[in-house]
């Protein structure tokens, strides 16, 4: 088992985010990464972003289409050169559905068991 660093403050892995579509502040993009707790995505050409700040968004699932758009918000962790870490502020059912199923689709296969 690997050991987190001191300084690690995340609790849920992370997982590519393929397939995840995501829609803020009217940029469109696909999502880094996600986990139960955030995601990382691309910082939009030619827009600022900052530690701390919430912003809105839209998320849809390639994988799963039929599943209704899930809207969120989440606080700007962090902005690392091209892209920016975004941890969920309370998240709807619907958010967490959309990420947990995405998470057991990559981890389980294409229909997992339960979903």
């Amino acid at each position: 088992m690997l050991k987190k660093p001191k300084n690690e403050r995340r609790f849920d892995d992370r997982h590519p985010g393929t397939g995840l579509h995501c829609r803020m502040e009217g940029f469109e993009f696909e999502v880094l990464d996600v986990s139960l707790g955030g995601m990382k995505v691309p910082v939009p050409e030619g827009h600022r972003a900052w530690k701390g700040e919430v912003v809105r968004f839209e998320l849809d699932s390639l994988h799963w289409p039929e599943m209704r758009t899930a809207k969120g918000s989440a606080e700007v962790r962090a902005v690392v050169g091209d892209w920016m870490a975004l941890q969920f502020v309370r998240p709807s059912y619907d958010l967490m559905k959309m990420v947990s199923r995405h998470v057991a689709t990559l981890l389980w296969g294409d229909r997992p068991y339960g979903y």
